[in-house]
Order: C-alpha cells, then structure tokens, then sequence
C-alpha cells in the first residue's frame, strides 16, 4: 500500500506543497467545533454556538466557488494572501465580541466575513496535484491521499480544539486555528513553483456543475455528508457532556474521522476492477447504513466503535466523488470544480450544525444524531436515483478531448490509482 503513496509524494513538489496544505486545512476542522463550544461556554446554548458556526459555513459556502474562480484565473498566492488577511481580522472580531457579550447580530456579522475568506487550502492542494499529474496513472492516487488528509485533520482538529477549550480557555482552540491556518497558508503563498495558475485571460471556461444532472448528483451528495458531518460534531461533543467526560467529545469526533483516514488509505491504494460511477454508488449505499451507527451508541464504551465503524464508511465517497469532478470539469476550470464540492459540504455543515445544535438542546444528544442518519439515508437514494445521469456523464467525458481523454488518467480515476497487476474486487 505505501509503495504508490510513496511513488506520489516523489511527484516534483508535493513533498513541500502537501505538509504546508495539511497544516493550512486544520482549521476546517477547528473552526466549528471551536466555535460551538466557545459561545456555548458564554451563554450555555448548543443552539446558539451551532447557529454562529453555520453562519460561518454559510459564508463559506457562498463564496468558495468564486474563490476557486479567482484562483484559476489569478493563481493562488495574491487570491490565498487576500483572504487569510480578511479572515484573522473576522476571526478577531468575533472571539473579542463574544467575550465582550456584544450584541448576536455582530458575532453573526463575523461570523460570516470569517468564513466567506477562509483559504480554500483543500482545493488548492487538489489542484496543485491535478496540474501535476494530468494523464499520470498517480492521479488517482494522490487525490485518495488527500482525502486520507482530509479525515485526518478531522480527527487532530477537534480532539485539538476541545482540549483547548476545555484545558486552557475556551477561545483557546480558535486561536490556535489562528496560528495554524497562518502557517500552512504562507507556506503555499511562498511555493510558486507548484502554482497552476494564473490561467490565460482569454480562457473563459467555467464549469457548470448546476446544469448537468450528473454532476448536480454528486454536490447532493456532498451536501448530505456536510449535513452529516454536521450532526456528528455537534451531538458527540453533547454525548461526552451528558457522560459527563466533556474532553472525550473531540476523541468521538476524531475517532469517527479516523475510521475515514483508515479506510480512505486503504481504498486509494487498492486496483479496483469496477467503472467509477458504480464505485461512486456503492460508496455511497455503505455511507447510507453507517450514518446510521452512532444512533446505537447508548453508552461510550459502545460509542467509541460505532463511531469509528461509522466514519470508515464516509471516505470512499468523498473519494470516488473528487475523481468523478476531476474527471468531469475542464482543467482550466479544476480548482473551481473542488470549491463546488466545498461548497456543497459546508452548506451541509451550516444546515446541519443548528439543527443536531436544536435537537441536543430539545431532546439530548441522540436526537441530534437523529441529522446524521437521516443525511446518511439521503446520501443513498441521492447516489442511486442519479446513477445513470453520472454513467452517462462519465463515459461522456471520457470520450471527450481534453478531459480526461488519455489513458494513463482513465487508469488512475477508473482504478483507483493503484498498481494495475493487482485486481481486487470494489466496495
């Protein structure tokens, strides 16, 4: 299994490009959970600290697809620059304003500037690798490292950010998000040499992910893991709570997100013998049952395995998902493509996060796991009646010059990356 991660990390760059963009994306991790848990420490509602954390994704959401756009077009060191500047000065601004007990509407306020400019570090390492290794059999590979990296922020940032908040302060975790997002996104800024941008002024196209059924398929998709994601990081937060070990919620969340990293690994290392789309939709029916686990988590010592189980359903999905939109969207159009696929899981997260916050309040913390399994459930009835859209879209481009038409990154998307002597059966 290490030998074609071994093999991507020797692609010129990435052994700078990939640490730098790790570090950058901590934060996605912490900012929610943070959030959540200092404005809960301030005026005691899951409610309220949920509904300021998605005013945050909202922002995000709202603006990722334009930020992917100006990074195609004007690279990503001025556009990466840019934001992290906004962002520190409306991340300030809310961590003072809520200790000051300022009015809601200006902790929203900020809430929403601070999200809108969050760096899109995630997309701009995928896209860094996608100018790479276009038509290189490694693709595949590389985008399932990502992912893998993905999941393990998620299981650092929260167990990070709660120790934090708990141990220290509870504003502390935002502050270290701070620093964290600091580093990694200079550290981009300074590797030009890995920089696919800027595109030719001349070059207008843009992906149109809203007009084809397939490609909507997949940020339905993405919205519901959003959603999901959503309910597990406020109602496992709640659960150590009510099993009164509050420092053990960021572990359920991490473990949960480390069930994702395990599997993600495994799974891009792998040949898989099936189409991308069939891998898509069965990712997809596994992801279905799994976000249905927790809700059998009555005690913690149960809690800690569901939540691992769980997690490891969600990463061949967010896989197969990136491939599909690698393989669908223009090249010069790629690092907006990913931001779509940003947009769709945080516009989950902010609709997620609020409502799991309501239902903690109301009923407890399995109400809110209530949000998870019904995303799940989403997840797969979104995936199989949009199979045949995303069948006839792929083959589609497949045939299609400049997308995706040569055959070393068919191999790649279509196997998963892995060495082809090798042919094991998919999900």
């Amino acid at each position: 299994m290490t030998t074609a991660y071994h093999r991507a990390l020797a692609t010129p760059g990435a052994v700078r490009f990939v640490p730098a963009a790790f570090i950058g994306r901590l934060p996605i991790a912490m900012i929610s959970v943070g959030t959540v848990l200092f404005v809960q420490a301030r005026t005691d509602s899951y409610g309220l600290g949920g509904a300021v954390a998605a005013t945050s994704a909202v922002g995000e959401a709202l603006l990722a697809p334009r930020l992917g756009r100006a990074l195609d077009r004007f690279g990503q060191a001025r556009v990466l620059l840019a934001c992290l500047v906004c962002h520190l000065a409306a991340m300030a601004t809310l961590i003072a304003t809520v200790a000051a007990g300022a009015p809601h509407p200006v902790w929203f306020t900020a809430a929403l500037v601070a999200g809108g400019s969050l760096p899109p570090v995630a997309a701009c390492s995928r896209a860094r690798w996608s100018a790479r290794l276009s038509g290189d059999e490694l693709l595949g590979t590389a985008l399932a490292l990502e992912s893998a990296l993905d999941e393990l922020v998620f299981v650092l940032g929260p167990v990070l950010v709660t120790m934090l908040a708990v141990l220290v302060t509870p504003a502390a975790g935002l502050i270290a998000a701070m620093v964290f997002l600091t580093a990694g996104t200079t550290a981009l800024v300074f590797l030009r040499d890995t920089d696919p941008g800027p595109r030719d002024a001349e070059i207008t196209t843009r992906p149109r992910m809203l007009r084809d059924p397939g490609t909507r398929t997949v940020l339905v998709v993405f919205f519901c893991i959003g959603l999901a994601f959503g309910g597990v990081d406020v109602s496992m937060v709640a659960f150590a709570r009510e099993e009164g070990l509050a420092a053990v919620g960021g572990l359920l969340v991490g473990l949960f997100a480390g069930g994702s990293a395990l599997s993600g690994l495994v799974y891009g290392a792998r040949d898989h013998s099936r189409p991308l789309p069939d891998r898509f939709l069965r990712a997809a029916t596994f992801m279905a049952f799994g976000m249905t686990l927790p809700l059998a988590g009555v005690a913690l010592p149960l809690m800690i395995p569901l939540a691992l189980l769980a997690g490891a359903t969600s990463s061949p999905t967010l896989i197969t998902g990136n491939a599909l939109v690698e393989r669908l969207v223009d090249a010069q159009a790629r690092t907006e493509g990913f931001t779509w696929l940003t947009m769709a899981v945080v516009s989950g997260l902010a609709a997620g996060t609020p409502v799991a916050g309501m239902l903690v309040d109301s009923g407890g913390a399995h109400h809110g796991l209530l949000v998870t399994a019904v995303a799940g459930l989403t997840i797969g009835i979104a995936a199989l009646l949009g199979r045949r859209a995303i069948a006839s879209r792929h083959g589609s481009a497949a045939s299609r010059p400049g997308v995706g038409s040569t055959q070393p990154a068919a191999t790649a998307l279509d196997g998963g990356g892995a060495a082809p002597a090798r042919a094991t059966t998919a999900l």
